[in-house]
């Protein structure tokens, strides 16, 4: 039978067998003093096994949906929607909005694998930008309640409430929850103040004028962490609800055509 209660790092055993205990008597019992190392080529009553175990570290990275889409049909008024992960078909306009087919939910996880516990800061910017004028960037914590359909409302108010993002830990990581730092700093990259919701996205122009989407406190954010709410499934965020959302507002006035040349490039970087 086994004994519990050994250090990790040496197991020791005896073995006595005896007519007194039978033929299957045994019994596990402490190595005396002085044991020798165990040995494939010797046999030893009682003998020692060493153990060692390495941790390397890994590095700080991001996954995210390489393509958002937004589609819009004019009906009058401003409209406001969350960018969708997958191409948008259909679409027409529709009471308070427009309505598409095939929409679905970005994803957007930071996988810290330094072991160093300093925390990090996911940051953005735009290049190439042709997006629509008069338009509203905004990444937020919420969003659209179907992604790929737009609502009526003002240009000038964003309708989905200023929310922090969420973040949960990916299927099979026993990572530790990112929490918003309270001080943010990288002004290499363009900000030194933590994130207010919604963050206006079409401010980060450039490498090193980028704005601060999300910022991780020293000692939390560790492993993958999703921003999401609710619970990971399965690996990639399944079976969570996510809490990027890239948000566009356009005019009503909107000149018709399609605006595809804006690249948001998106930055891991340690330390919030």
């Amino acid at each position: 039978m086994r004994r519990s209660g050994r250090p990790l790092a040496v197991i020791a055993a005896t073995l006595l067998a005896g007519a007194s205990m039978g033929a299957w008597g045994a019994a596990l019992l402490p190595a005396p003093a002085g044991a020798t190392a165990c040995s494939t080529s010797s046999g030893n009553a009682s003998c020692t096994i060493s153990t060692s175990v390495t941790v390397a570290a890994g590095t700080l990275t991001l996954e995210s949906s390489p393509n958002l889409f937004w589609a819009f049909a004019l009906d009058g008024a401003d409209q406001w929607a969350s960018g969708s992960a997958t191409a948008l078909s259909g679409c027409v306009a529709s009471a308070g909005g427009t309505t598409c087919s095939g929409g679905s939910a970005p994803r957007l996880e930071v996988l810290d694998a330094t072991g160093s516990g300093s925390g990090w800061a996911l940051s953005a910017y735009l290049s190439g930008n042709d997006l629509p004028t008069g338009s509203v960037f905004h990444f937020n914590g919420t969003g659209s309640a179907t992604f790929g359909n737009s609502q009526n409302a003002a240009i000038s108010a964003d309708p989905f409430a200023g929310t922090t993002p969420g973040a949960v830990c990916d299927f099979a990581s026993g990572c530790t929850v990112a929490t918003p730092a309270s001080t943010c700093s990288h002004p290499a990259i363009g900000f030194s103040s933590c994130p207010t919701y919604p963050v206006n996205v079409a401010t980060g122009t450039g490498a090193t004028t980028q704005v601060d989407l999300y910022s991780a406190a020293a000692g939390t954010g560790k492993g993958a962490v999703c921003l999401a709410s609710g619970t990971a499934t399965g690996t990639g965020c399944a079976g969570s609800t996510t809490a990027d959302d890239f948000n566009i507002g356009i005019p009503s006035g909107t000149a018709i055509g399609t605006y595809n040349t804006t690249t948001i490039t998106v930055t891991a970087s340690s330390g919030p």
